[in-house]
């Protein structure tokens, strides 16, 4: 097993075990990690071999670089950049394929689930601050591969690559897109702060947006869905994203994230192209524009497929991986006094947790 520090919690491990010896289990700061039961293990070795952390990081090529937004206002105010996750899975969804991403569940809980149709890919496209589950996936993913239908995955760099090494030579028509990722909240805490949620708002919690766009602020509104109705505040105002955005409630494998560069082994990368007024002033307009990286015959393939629902242009590595967007060259930095903080969300009252957040 790879060093816990560094576990990304991607759960690929506990797929592979034949035996099921290997159970994702949650800790005090509320992320799942792979215990392995001494009793059930045959030492095959497979999890090992199977965690993306323990080889080489791999390259998926030659990269290309664009900066994009679509065309059509509907697709942009459904993602938080430039709406183009929305127009590649309706593409792969429009040739008979279906697309893997992450949606909020009934229970409040975010999962990867798959979409099969245009009307169910709303709930994959929203911006969510939580780390999902990902044991939906690996039993159906893998078969799907094997049929070789089109299918899309969509997820956080580690996520991505854990698919990648799970299917091996066996990827067969599965595109594999990764996002510019800040890092990973704590799902357990993100369960306390929906239940407070729910009761604030007085419904069932149905939909969440952290960077909702109808103010074309370049997404700096939240929007909930509860009880049948929505509510909006400032993204400043939301106490779980300032834990966020300060590094408090990140896993702290975020700290020493591997895939913080250009240089990934997906066939795309998707993220928002901070600091476009430097690179083309006049492109954006509060909307979002997004970054596009190709890597693969693949990848570039099912960009220039949606290239016509775009207004684009290429741009070069320096100009995608500037000074507004770190994530692209280094890890976000853990809040120096993040152990502190993670400590105290279970044992204080959550409302008083939420008051420390104030300080930060």
């Amino acid at each position: 097993m790879v060093e816990r520090a560094l576990c990304t919690g991607c759960g690929a491990c506990a797929a592979v075990c034949p035996r099921q010896a290997v159970q994702m289990r949650e800790d005090w700061e509320g992320f799942h990690y792979p215990v392995v039961s001494k009793r059930s293990c045959i030492d095959c070795g497979l999890c090992a071999r199977v965690c993306p952390l323990t080889g080489a990081r791999e390259a998926g090529g030659e990269a290309s670089f664009f900066a994009a937004k679509a065309k059509r206002e509907a697709d942009r105010l459904l993602g938080s950049s430039g709406g183009i996750f929305h127009l590649l899975a309706a593409q792969v969804l429009q040739e008979g394929g279906s697309v893997w991403g992450a949606a909020l569940g009934e229970d409040g809980m975010l999962r990867h689930t798959e979409a099969c149709d245009q009307s169910s890919l709303s709930r994959l496209t929203r911006t969510k601050y939580i780390q999902s589950d990902m044991t939906p996936v690996w039993r159906k993913i893998r078969a799907e591969a094997r049929e070789g239908r089109p299918v899309l995955f969509c997820g956080t760099p580690c996520q991505t690559d854990a698919v990648r090494a799970f299917l091996g030579e066996e990827r067969g028509g599965v595109i594999l897109a990764d996002l510019i990722c800040f890092g990973v909240p704590s799902p357990g805490l993100w369960r306390r702060y929906a239940a407070r949620l729910e009761k604030r708002l007085a419904g069932t919690l149905e939909g969440v947006s952290f960077r909702d766009k109808r103010n074309r602020d370049n997404g700096h509104t939240c929007a909930v869905q509860a009880g049948g109705m929505e509510h909006v505040w400032p993204l400043g105002e939301d106490l779980y994203c300032r834990s966020y955005f300060r590094g408090v409630n990140l896993r702290p494998s975020c700290a020493h994230c591997r895939y913080c560069t250009t240089e990934r082994a997906s066939d795309i990368t998707l993220g928002d192209f901070w600091g476009i007024e430097g690179v083309r002033p006049g492109f954006d307009d509060g909307m979002g524009c997004s970054v596009v990286i190709c890597r693969t015959r693949a990848g570039r393939a099912l960009w220039e497929r949606v290239q016509g629902d775009t207004q684009w242009f290429p741009c070069r590595r320096e100009e995608a991986a500037n000074e507004s967007q770190p994530r692209l060259r280094e890890p976000t930095q853990a809040h120096p006094r993040r152990r502190l903080y993670m400590g105290l969300w279970r044992v204080l009252p959550f409302s008083l947790w939420l008051k420390l957040c104030r300080r930060m």
